[in-house]
């Protein structure tokens, strides 16, 4: 419930996460959370952005934890590389 409210109050669509979880640039690996990360671009009110989009995955479960827009997405990754992400693709 907690990150159905935060998604909701960053105004990310469910398309949008959808999209990101089919089709993403990047996959990564929290070591600390043990979430999965994917990154896509998404248009995000008519303005192209990326997304981050974290999630748990049971066998074929997918439980979204959370997700935010990020437009600098290159230094968010750079930040968490090889400290606590992994990069799956």
């Amino acid at each position: 419930k907690h990150a159905e409210m935060k998604i909701k109050e960053r105004k990310v669509k469910k398309e949008n996460i959808e999209k990101v979880l089919n089709e993403p640039d990047f996959i990564f690996y929290d070591l600390y959370t043990k979430s999965f990360i994917n990154i896509g671009k998404i248009q995000f009110e008519n303005l192209s952005t990326n997304i981050i989009v974290v999630y748990t995955k049971q066998e074929h479960v997918i439980k979204v934890v959370t997700a935010y827009p990020c437009s600098n997405v290159l230094k968010e990754i750079k930040k968490k590389e090889e400290k606590r992400w992994i990069r799956v693709k």
